[in-house]
């Protein structure tokens, strides 16, 4: 990833420079290419490599419960007795409030 993140940065500063002799018509370029970079940047941190190893599930909206109802992550502690489960903490020991709409980055 660091090969194709240098590239872009180098096509990046190709774009700036057009930009500053007025060739204005390459922002919406260097705004793309902004955003390209900023997901490659978090996949990296991440250690995301292979796109092909994961799954992006959105969490679609639930017919019969209006509109805010959020989705929960449960540690079910290996029963289907749901009054053992406890809800997933955070490090700074808040629960995640997922939405409809979310996604889940699922490791294949």
């Amino acid at each position: 990833m660091d090969y194709a993140i240098k590239i872009l940065e180098l096509e990046r500063i190709s774009i700036i420079s057009a930009l500053k002799n007025g060739q204005n018509e390459q922002l919406q370029e260097l705004q793309q290419l902004d955003k390209a970079l900023k997901w490659l940047h978090l996949l990296q941190d991440k250690k995301v490599d292979n796109a092909g190893r994961y799954n992006f599930e959105p969490l679609p909206f639930v017919e019969g419960y209006g509109g805010f109802t959020n989705y929960r992550i449960m540690i079910d502690k290996e029963t289907e007795d749901v009054s053992l489960w406890e809800e997933y903490k955070k490090t700074d020991g808040s629960c995640f409030l997922l939405e409809p709409g979310d996604f889940i980055l699922e490791a294949k």
